[in-house]
């Protein structure tokens, strides 16, 4: 009988060997995660209240939910939430990027008396409130909020770190460069605020780098054990983080099972790991299904169009007039969509995502082309066709960050292509390069972010570049958010030299052995 089995810690793929070749390979697989964190609470640290879009609606559905009421009652904009008013609904800078944050808002703080409100969060499946929300019941103040963040930052890096671990871990580490672009300075944005939407990316790159790992190279040793953990945990987040979530995931799943290849398919029918994935995948679905037809979650504040717009008129819209502000919201508009970022940081990641997709269609194989195509193409048209069909009802209500939980996964699955298909070391010169150009615009990008915040963004005069100073301040000053930013940056780039451009096996791109429709895995119980 067939069965799976793990590798011993001495095999020759095991990369703490080969990439690390060191005695102490355990801070080195703790790095990703420091660093991750670090990035993001950076940016937890340096933001106002409610600096990001709708944090204060997700911050009350969190204290909301991590005080008891999990199901609040339906109201006309989402659900109401008893919430003390030292949390506060101001944002009398949103959408005014010439608005610096001391514009005479409430800060958190004082009255604790609790006062309902509706918020459009309140619908919202409460897991990922329950995790982050008890910090606000403890300290329903600022300091609350900053460790709601710190919390929500560390979930965030818990997968981002975990899916570099598994990516290290593959026979070629081409996926490691798509890692590096999957994120953009929107998702670290998000990753410091009190929002799911953040978790969700993460959840999408977790759940493609898993389901590398485990359809494309069964047979590597390793982290292969926490390749399925990892697609489970992913999984079960973007099942139940947002009412879209199994929209994205059935489309992932898809694509990257069609086609493997009939033996493969065996393969993965005679595994008790794959019945256990689909189990955990089933139980978490149907649970989040749940909760979105009992409090209607995919229902939103309605906001229709001051005209009626037949489907054709609305689609016109979406590609002439929105796409374009998709593909700069996907990398960074920062604040409540008022702060575009310097034009470098965009040609930055426009270039290196182009990098990756377009020499992965020019060297893949028909499927390798269908897989990155098909997440792509799915990635945009899916959300686009949503909202076109609602826009009467809703409007033009999405943002680019909606698109990037799946769409985080093109870059990753073209990175990981490139390192089968090239034979030579292409990616890991790529990965090297991606970090000294990424690394310091994520830096850029929150310093750019500060300084909106500290003196507001005038196009009456020449904008600041000091991001050390003006008429607001975080709470902790603006130097220390910079440096633990600066010193993540320093983290990802010594690990990446390291450890995570490096091949973890030396086995040459042609070599059919290790491809993934030929390799028969002995994968059941």
């Amino acid at each position: 009988m067939l069965r799976l089995r793990m590798p011993s810690p001495a095999a020759p793929e095991d990369w703490r060997r080969t990439a690390v070749g060191k005695k102490r390979p355990g801070i080195w697989r703790s790095v990703p995660f420091v660093a991750y964190f670090l990035l993001f609470a950076a940016w937890a640290l340096a933001m106002p209240y409610n600096g990001s879009p709708d944090e204060a609606a997700h911050i009350w559905r969190a204290y909301g939910a991590a005080s008891g009421d999990v199901a609040p009652a339906l109201a006309e904009k989402g659900a109401v939430q008893d919430v003390p008013r030292s949390l506060p609904p101001d944002a009398c800078f949103a959408g005014r990027a010439y608005v610096p944050a001391n514009c005479g808002g409430r800060e958190p703080g004082g009255d604790e008396t609790l006062t309902a409100v509706d918020t459009p969060a309140g619908r919202y499946n409460p897991l990922f409130y329950l995790a982050v929300g008890w910090p606000l019941v403890i300290s329903p103040d600022m300091a609350g909020v900053i460790v709601a963040r710190l919390v929500n930052a560390a979930l965030v890096a818990g997968l981002f770190g975990w899916a570099t671990l598994v990516a290290v871990s593959l026979r070629r580490r081409g996926a490691t460069a798509g890692l590096i672009v999957a994120l953009t300075p929107m998702t670290a944005h998000l990753a410091g605020a009190v929002n799911p939407n953040a978790i969700e990316i993460a959840a999408g790159v977790g759940l493609v780098t898993a389901l590398i790992a485990i359809l494309f190279e069964p047979d590597t040793a390793g982290s292969v054990r926490s390749a399925w953990w990892l697609a489970g945990t992913s999984g079960a987040v973007m099942l139940n983080v947002r009412a879209a979530g199994p929209i994205w995931f059935a489309i992932i799943v898809a694509i990257m099972l069609v086609p493997l290849g009939r033996r493969r398919y065996v393969a993965l029918a005679r595994s008790n790991r794959t019945w256990w994935l689909v189990d955990t995948w089933a139980v978490t679905g149907l649970a989040g299904g749940a909760w979105t037809l009992w409090k209607r979650s995919y229902e939103i504040v309605p906001s229709p169009p001051t005209r009626t717009l037949s489907m054709e008129d609305a689609l016109k819209i979406e590609v002439v007039r929105r796409f374009p502000k998709f593909a700069d919201q996907m990398i960074g508009v920062m604040g409540w969509l008022d702060t575009p970022l310097p034009i470098a940081v965009y040609l930055a990641w426009w270039l290196t995502t182009g990098t990756l997709a377009m020499l992965a269609l020019a060297v893949g194989r028909p499927a390798d082309r269908w897989r990155v195509l098909g997440l792509a193409g799915l990635g945009l048209a899916v959300p686009v066709l949503i909202e076109v069909v609602n826009v009467n009802q809703y409007g033009f209500i999405s943002q680019g960050r909606y698109f990037l939980p799946m769409l985080v996964g093109v870059p990753i699955l073209a990175g990981y292509l490139l390192g089968e298909r090239v034979p030579f070391d292409l990616t890991p010169r790529l990965t090297k390069l991606f970090v000294v150009i990424l690394l310091p615009a994520q830096v850029s990008s929150l310093c750019y972010t500060m300084i909106r915040y500290q003196r507001g963004m005038f196009v009456s005069r020449p904008p600041s570049l000091n991001p050390v100073g003006g008429a607001w301040q975080p709470a902790i000053g603006s130097v220390l958010p910079i440096a633990i930013a600066v010193g993540a940056a320093v983290l990802f780039i010594l690990f990446y030299y390291r450890i995570g451009a490096r091949s973890a096996v030396d086995v040459p791109a042609d070599d059919d052995r290790h491809s993934p429709a030929s390799v028969e895995p002995d994968l059941s119980a």
